[in-house]
């Protein structure tokens, strides 16, 4: 995924997580933070859900997304 709201962590994931275990999104609505795979993150159908307001959106529509 290339957008405007990804950042790609350079250095590996936090010691002890595998990569793509410590992927963020923000939520565009509340602007808290909740985990989601690079995976899940990369379908274009997709839709997130955001546990903290209960949004749904697309992730091109995150306010920002942290890949590890």
């Amino acid at each position: 995924m290339s957008s405007d709201n990804t950042i790609r962590l350079r250095t590996h994931s936090p010691a002890g997580e595998k990569r793509g275990n410590t992927s963020w999104v923000q939520c565009a609505a509340c602007e808290g933070w909740f985990h989601a795979t690079e995976d899940i993150i990369n379908r274009a159908v997709v839709t997130l859900h955001c546990n903290h307001c209960h949004t749904e959106f697309l992730p091109a529509d995150a306010k920002k997304i942290v890949l590890a």
